[in-house]
């Protein structure tokens, strides 16, 4: 089942499964959550029973891209508030609210996060919930060294993959940098319950 949902400064998509467990999408600055890295999260999601609540647009056609996105999730988790478990999967730009998110004491997956700004930074180490960060080797914002040393954030480093989670030139190597993604998803929902 898949349902159009106003939430006032964003349209979402509400995907069915289990209603008591969601996961939040959450796009990057310009990679909607339609496109793979999301896509196949969602998927690996659902395979798993959870419902998806997916926040559709892309944050950089907004005069304010990270205060639309702000928005957005806001009410995409007052929206998912009601489940008994939610866990955020957001890419890039989504990452700079991993403090609210953590504030928020929710688990999250964040896909290529902002590993260059402090705020990120310190947003994952105020986590008490299980975070999963993934992110390629070939991207200039992945910065395993700066990855707080927490014993709840999971990392997923995926070699010669850059920001958009693809090996340049490189089909095969590109699919099975999101079989890796998927199955790492698909692993650590099933941790969380």
């Amino acid at each position: 089942m898949e349902e159009r949902v106003d939430l006032g400064p964003c349209q979402a998509l509400r995907h069915g499964g289990e209603t008591r467990r969601w996961v939040v999408l959450l796009p990057g600055r310009a990679y909607p959550t339609r496109a793979p890295a999301l896509w196949f999260a969602r998927e690996a999601a659902m395979a798993r029973g959870w419902s998806a609540l997916e926040v559709l647009g892309e944050p950089g056609e907004h005069a304010d891209p990270l205060d639309w996105e702000r928005r957005c999730t806001d009410r995409a988790l007052e929206a998912a508030a009601d489940s008994d478990q939610v866990v955020v999967i957001g890419k890039s730009l989504a990452s700079l609210l991993a403090g609210e998110v953590a504030d928020r004491d929710l688990p999250a997956v964040w896909l290529t996060p902002l590993l260059t700004e402090n705020v990120v930074i310190d947003g994952l180490g105020r986590s008490a919930r299980p975070v999963l960060l993934a992110g390629g080797g070939a991207d200039p914002t992945w910065r395993r060294h700066a990855i707080p040393a927490e014993r709840a954030i999971h990392v997923l480093e995926l070699p010669g993959a850059d920001h958009g989670l693809q090996v340049a030139g490189d089909l095969a190597g590109s699919i099975a940098v999101l079989q890796r993604l998927c199955d790492a998803t698909s692993r650590f929902l099933d941790r969380i319950g």
